[in-house]
């Protein structure tokens, strides 16, 4: 059995401390120090309970879950903030509205995506499809997001979804471009954080969804125009 020389020895030894130096430089920029360590305002306190024609329900409707309560931020719990509620108008218009919010999105760590979390809580997905929505970001970009129609497989409960996910400077529609975003934010030593905007209502049989998207495309722009400007920032920013 030869041994290896000194020589070769030293050369495997210079390759593998530049490797681990390389790695280490590399998982600084992919996991970046925070800027900005200031801690976001609580959803709760900057959402308004009324807006417009909208009150607050005293007792919201049972809505999907978007968090696990009382855990760490984790690829499973996402999110360093949460609010549900549920809202009416004087025509009889019951909205259910979630927010989620997370400071770090990251490759292994980012908003759900309702297309996802309904599934994994017993809904199929009957209909996904982009849509506009009739408000523009403080940057004056246009927000684009989702409607879906889900129906839970064991009660027939259906619901029709509009939302839409921030991650960072962008409205996030397509998978790779969010890693794409979330990494290049990452190169420049940022991190980016991402927020969920989701309103939803039960759709009985036979009713037609596109009366449903409807309002909740005006409760959107009701709601992110009657929001606190720190609100805003997190929201549509």
């Amino acid at each position: 059995m030869s041994s290896s020389s000194p020589k070769a020895i030293t050369l495997r030894t210079i390759v593998t401390a530049t490797t681990l130096a390389l790695a280490v430089a590399l998982g600084s920029l992919l996991h970046p120090t925070l800027k900005n360590t200031e801690p976001p305002p609580a959803l709760a306190a900057v959402v308004p309970k009324q807006f417009g024609v909208w009150r607050e329900l005293s007792n919201p409707m049972l809505q999907v879950d978007i968090s696990v309560p009382n855990e760490s931020t984790s690829r499973d719990q996402p999110y360093d903030d949460s609010v549900s509620r549920t809202y009416s108008d004087a025509s009889g218009h019951q909205v259910m509205l979630a927010l989620a919010y997370g400071r770090n999105q990251r490759q292994e760590v980012k908003i759900h995506r309702p297309e996802l979390c309904y599934p994994a809580q017993g809904f199929k997905v009957n209909r996904l499809e982009p849509v506009s929505f009739p408000i523009k970001s403080l940057n004056g970009e246009q927000i684009i997001g989702n409607r879906m129609i889900a129906t839970n497989v064991n009660n027939n409960h259906t619901e029709a979804v509009s939302y839409w996910i921030r991650i960072g400077s962008i409205y996030s529609q397509d998978a790779v471009k969010t890693r794409i975003h979330i990494l290049k934010e990452g190169l420049q030593g940022r991190r980016t954080d991402g927020v969920l905007v989701r309103v939803s209502q039960q759709l009985k049989p036979g009713q037609d969804p596109q009366d449903l998207f409807k309002v909740q495309e005006q409760f959107a722009a009701d709601l992110a125009q009657a929001t606190s400007a720190s609100g805003q920032k997190l929201l549509i920013n």
